[in-house]
């Protein structure tokens, strides 16, 4: 391996100063980066009760993507890697919602899933879980990874698994 500074009879000097300068502008921009991702991991585990969703669809600041998890899920980290992908593809961001329906509001172990540290606000499930689920919607039978599209004053737009584009494309737009 060859360091940026070393002479290099190929190498015309201009180029030479460009490598140079470049090992050091290259660390620092991704510095730069590394404090915006680390302060978007949620601090705190919430509470997710009867009141949590008719409130969010009354008063969201900005379209959300909620995803509804398992501790145990095999699909979901992949789903979140991937919704988190999709999220950061559009601005302005919509916020995400990760609601743990077999987690508790106390436990901290949760913040520490490196899967949920993308979202803006983690949840956990304050109730008996029937209820809960029925109160987001009727006809969720609790497959997980759920996901619920929240745009506006727009009906929520629910899927099974990760969205396809023709969700996204919908989401994105009706913002």
């Amino acid at each position: 391996m060859s360091r940026c500074n070393r002479e290099s009879a190929g190498l015309p000097a201009a180029v030479r100063r460009y490598l140079t300068a470049a090992a050091f502008v290259v660390p620092a921009a991704l510095l730069s980066v590394a404090p915006t991702v680390a302060s978007a991991a949620p601090r705190v585990v919430e509470s997710f009760d009867a009141g949590t969703w008719a409130g969010w669809q009354q008063g969201l600041r900005r379209p959300a993507i909620v995803v509804f998890t398992t501790t145990d899920c095999a699909h979901c980290p992949a789903a979140l890697a991937e919704i988190e992908r999709q999220r950061r593809s559009h601005t302005p961001r919509a916020e995400l919602l990760v609601v743990v329906m077999d987690g508790e509001s106390d436990d901290a172990s949760l913040l520490q899933q490196a899967h949920y540290r993308s979202a803006d606000r983690l949840l956990a499930f304050d109730g008996p879980a029937n209820r809960l689920r029925h109160s987001v919607n009727p006809g969720w039978i609790g497959v997980t990874p759920y996901v619920a599209l929240l745009a506006g004053a727009a009906e929520p737009k629910f899927v099974m698994g990760v969205p396809d584009m023709a969700a996204w494309a919908s989401f994105y737009a009706s913002r």
